[in-house]
């Protein structure tokens, strides 16, 4: 998930990586193949089929200080994000030309107005 300014500019850049189970001692992209070489305390981060899953992203997002009345308020340097994110299928953990890009979708949000991606 990217988010940039309406200039282009990135501000915010995150991903999350489902899998069925934990790679090699819980850390890397290696699949681990024992009991001895996977960590049974890893949360399960597959997604399940026929299942909706929901992520929340917390973007922070650049502001400036202002003299308002006399007070200082924190104002967002820009009002609008262009926000996209994709869904990619990598069978074999990498990004290695053997990928399927699943899901891409890129919209423009209004901070000044409740928005909740749907």
């Amino acid at each position: 998930m990217t988010a940039k300014t309406t200039d282009g500019k990135e501000i915010y850049n995150d991903q999350k990586i489902y899998m069925p189970y934990p790679g090699r001692m819980g850390k890397g992209s290696e699949m681990g193949r024992g009991p001895y070489e996977k960590s049974g305390l890893l949360a399960e981060t597959s997604l399940p089929p026929m299942k909706h899953v929901h992520e929340k992203f917390e973007i922070p997002y650049p502001h400036a200080m202002v003299d308002k009345d006399g007070k200082k308020m924190h104002e967002l340097i820009n009002d609008e994000l262009v926000v996209s994110v994709k869904v990619w299928y990598l069978p074999f953990g990498e990004m290695d030309g053997y990928e399927v890009l699943w899901f891409e979708e890129e919209k423009k949000i209004d901070l000044k107005t409740e928005w909740v991606w749907r």
